[in-house]
């Protein structure tokens, strides 16, 4: 299939699927990078925040591809500048909301499973300075299960503009309480053994 096909413009109704943005931009900058190479290479680039986009730069061919809310853009000397490509969901399958396995996950007391999700900022606590210091707060998701996010600011970065209300998206291991679960693992890993985790915040990758 022709890359023409990738930049065809289309006018169509947003889609609400912003409850998992950073995983669905991910999602869509991976299939460009298997799919196009000759555009977008070489592959495994993180992603970053700018302005008000989630973007990949490629090096090796000056591309860029970024997201705007579901609105996917490509900016680079090939695209003449920037152009808009369509929606992400022109493109690959929208991830489903996590509310329902983290409710299942709950409800049967597991742990130990990698996750994703997004909520409301509901509470701020005091850092635990036991061991490696996380900056700790209390996230509502759609559902009103409650989840404690523990971020480890050791090997990531503090979020210093957190307030109530704020929106956050993660990914990261899920670790079962009594007060709805706790979610840690919300960083990289430096020994490359487990599953990087990340907070999204504000456009802001914290990883």
């Amino acid at each position: 299939m022709k890359f023409t096909t990738l930049l065809l413009l289309v006018f169509i109704p947003a889609i609400s699927f912003a409850e998992n943005l950073l995983v669905n931009s991910n999602k869509l900058f991976d299939f460009a990078e298997n799919s196009y190479p000759g555009f977008f290479s070489p592959e495994g680039i993180k992603t970053v925040g700018l302005d008000n986009y989630l973007v990949r730069y490629y090096p090796d061919t000056g591309s860029y591809i970024g997201t705007k809310g579901e609105e996917v853009y490509v900016y680079g000397d090939v695209f003449n500048g920037l152009l808009r490509a369509g929606v992400i969901s022109d493109f690959v399958a929208l991830e489903p909301d996590s509310d329902e396995l983290l409710a299942q996950l709950f409800a049967e007391g597991q742990s130990n499973t990698q996750v994703y999700g997004n909520g409301t900022v509901t509470a701020i606590l005091s850092d635990d300075l036991e061991g490696s210091r996380h900056q700790r707060f209390i996230i509502e998701l759609k559902s009103k299960q409650t989840l404690l996010i523990s971020n480890n600011i050791d090997l990531s970065s503090r979020i210093d503009n957190l307030f109530l209300n704020d929106r956050v998206e993660f990914s990261g291991e899920y670790e079962w309480n009594d007060k709805g679960g706790v979610i840690h693992w919300t960083h990289h890993d430096p020994e490359g053994k487990h599953v990087d985790g990340w907070i999204l915040h504000n456009n802001i990758i914290y990883q």
